[in-house]
């Protein structure tokens, strides 16, 4: 299956849980699994790739409900300094669901983005790179391992109280260390849209 088939499956096509890369979402309680994967590069260059993951990944954004989120909805903006007072989850990407916070999607930033982050007990943030841009993490609540670098085989773990920076470019897959509890995080990127930039990593490939 090439990159761009993959992309252009619908959701009763794609069947099972594309691998190894999903972008799942929460619809009435149920995970539903992204309409598309990473299972072959097809022979793109990188930069092709990151294009073509970047906008399917925008595209398939969605809220808890199911439904695109209007994520200007929920900024004041007082001539300048743009609020935001519900930081609860409103969506879900990769496995992690999302207050509406800010970025590019509901202010004027350019170059910077803001998020609260939601990881279920159990869940996993499947392999991934962030392309040429920085983040760092505040951990709130709970305890988060990361497996990163080349095939994910170093191993680290943050607990709440704890902030942490990822550097562009590393892979690394995310998991909550607990089966009962929720984490909670505040994450700032280098980017204004978020996730546009992220790329899938098959951490079977090296």
């Amino acid at each position: 299956m090439s990159v761009l088939a993959a992309i252009t499956l619908s959701l009763s096509e794609a069947g099972e849980r594309p691998f190894p890369f999903s972008v799942d979402r929460r619809l009435d309680g149920s995970n539903m699994p992204s309409v598309f994967s990473f299972q072959t590069w097809n022979g793109l260059k990188s930069t092709s790739l990151y294009g073509i993951s970047g906008i399917a990944m925008d595209k398939s954004e969605l809220s808890l409900s199911g439904e695109q989120v209007d994520l200007s909805k929920y900024i004041e903006d007082a001539g300048g300094i743009h609020g935001l007072r519900d930081v609860d989850k409103v969506r879900g990407w990769n496995n992690i669901e999302y207050g509406p916070g800010l970025s590019g999607k509901n202010t004027p930033s350019t170059a910077l983005s803001m998020n609260k982050a939601f990881i279920p007990p159990g869940g996993i943030a499947k392999a991934h790179i962030h392309v040429d841009f920085d983040v760092m993490i505040f951990l709130l609540k709970g305890s988060v391992r990361h497996e990163f670098g080349p095939g994910c085989r170093k191993s680290v773990i943050h607990s709440a109280g704890d902030m942490f920076y990822i550097e562009p470019g590393l892979p690394h897959e995310v998991f909550n260390c607990s089966d009962t509890d929720w984490v909670e995080a505040i994450v700032a990127r280098s980017d204004a849209s978020e996730w546009q930039n992220i790329v899938p990593y098959d951490r079977d490939s090296e």
